[in-house]
């Protein structure tokens, strides 16, 4: 962690993030432009997440070169198509994956551990949720404290808190292949809010939510990050990027753009609509007011009638084309009785009898 100079502090205010170009790394002994954390004054030395020069390829890049931090108490979010790398990078930012090169480090500790198990301090909201199917709703989240050492009733307790402030704890005995796609996915969202972990990461958390249900759910990545963890929250949801404070946005594995996000004011409702703007004294329709008061106001004149409609145009009636006579004409005819085939004649498609021929004998 780096204190910052008396230049810097004095426009920043504690526990913000600051970008240091490249004019200025030479001063405060930097190899690279990178952002830092300032210490809080009178505590201890904030935490944070930094990413660097991470790299991952199997087969092919699937990452190239990142370089971030990711600050307690701000919600930062991970965007980009569809294999930019979000997942992969959250993979690597968690422990369970080893990047090709770089680091991913907490605190001054590496998060790969070597087996693919995340540290203690470290919870994931799945996007495939990873909830055990023979369990019930209630005991898929308790697992998680209980695996953690917490006592199996105090677990319950608390799991069926998390399942209520998610508005499904009416859901908790239920097994998971009775729940719908969003029921599973705030499921595995209480999951990862019970443990109140020093870093969460989230990977597409309110995909499969209604607006009602995914504004809960970014209420309470927005109670964690207040509570001081390090929320990153991967999406494809612009109104999940307005609600996070910083973000980041990967293309082909690759870090494209930078921002802080500005928190934009809701357009007011209808109902609180400002009032139309009033006329124009001389304006046709108003009134000049009069020394004498309101009373003496005179109503202003009504306006002028509109003209009638002129009446429509009698149009002469177009004759049917000749084909369209011709057809409504056969079809008024009435179909006559079938013909009998003459005698010593073949009809159409049936075989008549030969006609006999004349013979002598038949003269006598």
């Amino acid at each position: 962690m780096l204190h910052l100079p008396s230049q810097f502090a004095s426009e920043w205010p504690p526990g913000t993030l600051v970008r240091i170009e490249p004019e200025d790394a030479d001063r405060l002994r930097l190899s690279r432009p990178r952002m830092v954390e300032r210490r809080r004054r009178g505590g201890p030395p904030v935490n944070v997440l930094e990413v660097r020069d991470v790299s991952l390829v199997i087969g092919r890049p699937l990452l190239a070169d990142i370089d971030l931090d990711l600050g307690p108490g701000l919600m930062t979010a991970l965007s980009g198509p569809s294999g930019s790398g979000k997942t992969t990078l959250l993979s690597i930012v968690g422990g369970l994956v080893e990047g090709t090169t770089g680091t991913a480090t907490y605190a001054g500790r590496p998060m790969w551990q070597g087996n693919g198990d995340p540290r203690p301090e470290v919870a994931f909201i799945l996007q495939v949720y990873g909830l055990v199917p023979i369990l019930s709703a209630r005991e898929n989240v308790s697992i998680a404290l209980r695996a953690r050492g917490l006592d199996p009733v105090e677990a319950d307790e608390r799991a069926e808190a998390a399942l209520a402030r998610l508005h499904i704890a009416d859901l908790g005995d239920r097994q998971v292949e009775e729940l719908s796609g969003g029921q599973m996915q705030r499921v595995a969202c209480a999951r990862g809010f019970v443990v109140e972990p020093e870093i969460l990461l989230a990977d597409e958390p309110t995909s499969e939510l209604d607006e009602g249900n995914r504004s809960l759910v970014l209420e309470r990545l927005r109670e964690e990050a207040d509570r001081g963890a390090v929320v990153v929250v991967a999406t494809h949801d612009p109104a999940v990027v307005e609600a996070c404070d910083r973000h980041y946005a990967l293309d082909e594995g690759r870090l494209v753009l930078v921002e802080a996000v500005a928190h934009r004011e809701a357009p007011p409702s209808s109902a609180q609509e400002a009032p139309p703007p009033r006329p124009e004294p001389g304006a046709p329709g108003t009134v000049e007011p009069s020394a004498a008061g309101p009373a003496s106001a005179q109503p202003a004149p009504a306006a002028p009638p509109a003209p009638p409609s002129p009446p429509p145009l009698n149009r002469p009636r177009l004759n049917r084309p000749r084909l369209e006579r011709r057809r409504a004409s056969r079809r008024r005819r009435r179909p006559g009785p079938p013909s009998r085939p003459r005698a010593g004649r073949r009809s159409l498609g049936r075989p008549g009898p030969a006609t006999p021929r004349r013979t002598a004998e038949m003269d006598r």
